[in-house]
């Protein structure tokens, strides 16, 4: 008889075959396609139509230029959407009621109305606009303010530019992009991971319910029916990944090319940009193993789709709770939750790909890969150990360190 090893490579080729070469395959590769560019779409034409607080000026024509004057230079030190947009009105009789006028009117769509004058200003509107477009204002205010002082006193500012001394690099910005590569690194390996890794729920239910499984069961150790099927889910992803990544490189080219290619920042993980990504691979596949063997095992126990339907919700939120342990990792701000994600199994893989964009060190991954893979085993065994006493209601069929003697042969029983 075959080994686990040897059983299971039969089962992960039998199911990668069956499912790369079938027509839904396609429809996998090209949903996630389709949901992107949507979203791209939606979200340039979101941008287009810009959620950029607007405030009128109901004031007389010089203050109305002078805070213009005065907002144009700040966005021209920051940038257009820091500031709220400014349109001049012309003021009514009674401005009291014109503001509130101006507010009521949806079609304009204000958020708040400045009137008086730069010594007096008043800014009508709800309370809640204080927390950004109030403090815009006041800044555009003052700086006009300041414009018009010197003015006044025909004084200029003395002084030239700022003499730029040029260096490759400072720590803090360093530090800064460095965590914001972890933090994408995490958002990859957990977004590929939710869309494949949940879908191992339902991979027991139809050999279930037409007896295949028992029919396996009977020819090779469940172990290697799990373990096969854990191998040949994460190969299927890998392909669709490859596919997704092959594409977006080639959409990244092409934008490149038409824009005269894109200014990245001058940074690299701190373990090296090689390093980096073969460990990104690597925790993507340990995240997936160590997710899909739990969701594998848990959907293991329901016995049709419906069960499946009501158990989806809740292990998404799994996902979503081990995602905001592993940030912690990112900074070190809290060594406790920090130390927590690292050794956790489910948040171990997220947390160790922000470690690499963030520290040296190369001994604490090979320590982390094998603390997964013991962790991929030991949920392994438990599942098939439990889908055999509960499901097919016989024996366990062996000790649980079993599985940890490859070479040991199944004999036929006599």
């Amino acid at each position: 008889m075959m080994s686990v090893f040897e059983a299971a490579w039969v089962i992960a080729r039998r199911d990668f075959v069956a499912q790369v070469y079938s027509r839904n395959f396609v429809l996998f590769l090209i949903a996630p396609i389709l949901l992107f560019g949507f979203a791209v779409f939606v979200g340039s034409q979101t941008e287009r139509v810009g959620n950029q607080p607007v405030v009128a000026l109901v004031t007389d024509s010089a203050t109305a230029d002078a805070l213009n004057i005065a907002r144009t230079r700040l966005v021209a030190a920051t940038s257009d959407t820091a500031f709220p947009e400014f349109r001049a009105l012309n003021p009514a009789e009674d401005v009291r009621v014109q503001a509130r006028a101006l507010l009521a009117d949806e079609e304009a769509a204000y958020s708040a109305v400045l009137s008086g004058t730069l010594e007096r200003p008043v800014l009508t509107g709800p309370e809640r606009v204080d927390e950004f477009t109030g403090r815009r204002v006041q800044l555009v205010v003052e700086e006009a303010r300041r414009t018009a002082a010197l003015e006044a006193a025909r004084a200029q500012p003395r002084g030239g530019p700022i003499v730029r001394d040029v260096t490759q690099n400072a720590a803090g910005n360093l530090q800064m992009l460095r965590r914001l590569l972890a933090r994408l690194g995490q958002t990859l390996i957990f977004t590929v991971t939710i869309m494949l890794a949940t879908l191992s729920l339902s991979t027991l239910v139809e050999e279930k319910s037409n007896k295949i499984i028992e029919v396996l069961a009977a020819a090779v150790p469940l172990d290697s029916v799990f373990l096969g099927k854990l191998l040949a889910m994460l190969g299927i992803s890998l392909v669709g990944l490859s596919v997704w990544s092959g594409i977006a490189g080639l959409a990244f080219t092409f934008a490149g090319l038409a824009t005269d290619w894109v200014n990245l920042p001058d940074v690299s993980p701190a373990i090296g940009w090689p390093a980096w990504i073969a460990l990104l691979l690597l925790y993507y596949a340990a995240n997936f193993m160590v997710l899909a063997s739990l969701f594998l095992g848990i959907g293991a126990q329901a016995s049709n789709i419906r069960e499946i339907q009501t158990i989806s919700m809740p292990v998404v939120l799994l996902q979503l709770m081990v995602l905001l342990l592993a940030m912690n990792a990112i900074g070190g701000e809290n060594e406790t939750l920090a130390w927590a994600a690292y050794l956790v199994p489910f948040s171990s893989p997220l947390a160790m790909a922000a470690y690499g964009a963030q520290y040296e060190a190369l001994w604490p991954h090979l320590l982390a890969l094998a603390w997964q893979a013991f962790w991929v085993f030991v949920i392994i065994r438990l599942s098939a150990r439990l889908f055999r006493a509960t499901v097919l209601k016989s024996a366990s069929g062996g000790s649980f360190l079993g599985f940890l003697r490859p070479w040991r042969r199944r004999t036929d029983a006599a």
